[in-house]
């Protein structure tokens, strides 16, 4: 049993939030997040240190009227939002109280367009933990940022670009907890990552992301455009590092395969946002993105120091 699941001092709890949720569903993706920490007692263990409670939450939909109200009523905490993009889960953390949100209907959704996918129970299964992950990787509260995470967002609230700040912040924020989250998911699964992430460059290739960047060109400001273009490439260059990381001796012959179509469509991706850098902010800008290494993605507080620095040297801020 979880170190989490202590008769008596349950610290992960679950709950149906929507009667469209049958306890079937409920049932079998409570059992997978319970199979997930105990086969992952170092995973346990770290939410044991970092959380009083963790309460996961099953919805049908994004759109369900009580789910922001439900996460600000767990998490204390009346000025968080909630988008109602149809993701199928999502994890946010306040003051040691961890909040899961599933959505069974979005769940689904995802599964049905992944006709490649052999097992869908495993699936669900990395879904699952890769939450279970990110509250790790939050240390008990998702709210906490660097200083400099804070300057670059009052720099852009400065010049009335909130909106588009924010949209940058955001995803460099998203991609840089991932590179952590997803260490660790290759090290408790690497087949099912592999399974679930050997597509991640191909939604939209080279030739359709140079048609979306001329047209940013055409009705954004330009600091705004080149900063979205980095940071795209930040993304890239940190999915590679963890896909260089996979353990391949643990992978079945299909899904080295399946890696290295990863791998090289990755290359591929980097290659051509390299491209538009050298293009339109000069061979000095590529320099310094060649420069940056692995380590800037480890933590947080040096990845934001490295990229406020960086924004500064490419006159982005």
């Amino acid at each position: 049993m979880s170190i989490l699941r202590k008769r008596g001092k349950e610290k992960i709890r679950f709950r149906i939030m929507n009667k469209r949720v049958t306890n079937r569903d409920f049932k079998y993706l409570k059992h997978l997040f319970l199979e997930c920490l105990n086969e992952n007692q170092d995973i346990a263990e770290r939410l044991n240190e970092n959380y009083k409670l963790i309460q996961v939450f099953f919805f049908y939909e994004a759109t369900d009227l009580s789910v922001e109200n439900s996460l600000r009523s767990i998490l204390n905490d009346v000025t968080i939002s909630h988008s109602k993009t149809p993701i199928p889960a999502f994890a946010q953390s306040r003051k040691s109280i961890g909040c899961i949100m599933v959505f069974l209907k979005h769940l689904k959704e995802f599964t049905q367009k992944r006709k490649d996918i052999e097992d869908n129970e495993k699936y669900h299964k990395n879904g699952i933990f890769e939450e279970l992950c990110h509250l790790v990787e939050q240390k008990g509260d998702s709210s906490i940022n660097p200083r400099s995470y804070g300057t670059l967002w009052r720099f852009y609230g400065s010049r009335n670009l909130l909106q588009l700040g924010n949209e940058i912040i955001a995803r460099l924020d998203t991609d840089r907890n991932h590179y952590e989250v997803y260490l660790m998911m290759i090290k408790a699964y690497p087949e099912e990552w592999v399974e679930r992430y050997w597509k991640y460059f191909m939604g939209k290739n080279p030739d359709v992301y140079r048609r979306e960047y001329e047209q940013w060109k055409q009705n954004t400001p330009t600091d705004i455009v080149y900063a979205r273009l980095i940071t795209d490439t930040l993304r890239t260059i940190n999915v590679l590092y963890v896909a260089g990381k996979v353990p391949r001796e643990k992978l079945l012959k299909k899904h080295r395969k399946l890696l290295d179509i990863l791998i090289k469509t990755g290359k591929l991706d980097l290659e051509n946002k390299k491209g538009l850098i050298e293009k339109d902010m000069g061979s000095g800008a590529l320099n310094l993105i060649d420069a940056l290494d692995e380590s800037m993605f480890k933590t947080s507080d040096v990845f934001f120091s490295i990229v406020l620095d960086l924004w500064k040297s490419l006159h982005l801020i």
